[in-house]
């Protein structure tokens, strides 16, 4: 039997990536994000309006998608309960979110330089994925940002021997329902695996 209901939050399953994009001042920000599609080389994430994220998307700030694996998620929630704006919504407040200009020295992370955008990469995670900007679409709350991915990064040990991201050595960080979590082992593999 199924109940009709009606959710706060529908985040069945998303994996979590942390997003950086620079103000006019060449400043970096770092959001923790989960909404997100991907299909060639093109990605759209979902950011919520108001944010420095979105601020700096909006202001034509490209962007660089670094996807932590599971083991990384203290570090995403650290970054989640910081702002780079310079005030705090009421739900901000009571959730204990901090304003924090320099979210790398706070969170330990260290900044790697990209090649073709002004956002740097993170070097903690594994695969980072240096992005311009296309478009926005406003969507009410938040934006969905069209973004065209033009280096694509993975650390050497998550590759099979055909230059593919093998997936049994790959452990991303899902947010399910707002929990933090992972994958298992493989239950099967589709048709397109390792091509």
């Amino acid at each position: 039997m199924k109940n009709k209901s009606k959710l706060n939050s529908f985040y069945y399953g998303f994996p979590v990536f942390l997003v950086t994009t620079q103000d006019s001042n060449g400043n970096t920000n770092i959001s923790a994000a989960s909404s997100s599609i991907s299909l060639g080389e093109k990605l759209i994430i979902g950011i919520s309006k108001g944010s420095k994220t979105w601020h700096n998307l909006m202001a034509g700030s490209d962007a660089v998608i670094n996807i932590p694996d599971h083991t990384q998620w203290e570090k995403v929630e650290q970054i989640g309960r910081l702002t780079g704006g310079d005030t705090l919504s009421e739900a901000q407040t009571k959730w204990g979110v901090e304003i924090c200009h320099d979210k790398f020295s706070k969170s330990g992370l260290h900044a790697e330089a990209s090649v073709d955008v002004a956002p740097p990469r993170i070097a903690e995670c594994p695969i980072q994925a240096e992005c311009r900007l296309v478009s926005t679409s406003d969507k009410g709350r938040f934006i969905l940002a069209e973004l065209d991915i033009v280096n694509l990064w993975v650390d050497d040990h998550l590759l099979g021997e055909n230059g593919m991201v093998d997936s049994t050595k790959w452990k991303p960080l899902i947010f399910n329902f707002r929990e933090y979590d992972t994958v298992g082992s493989a239950l099967g593999f589709n048709v397109k695996y390792g091509h």
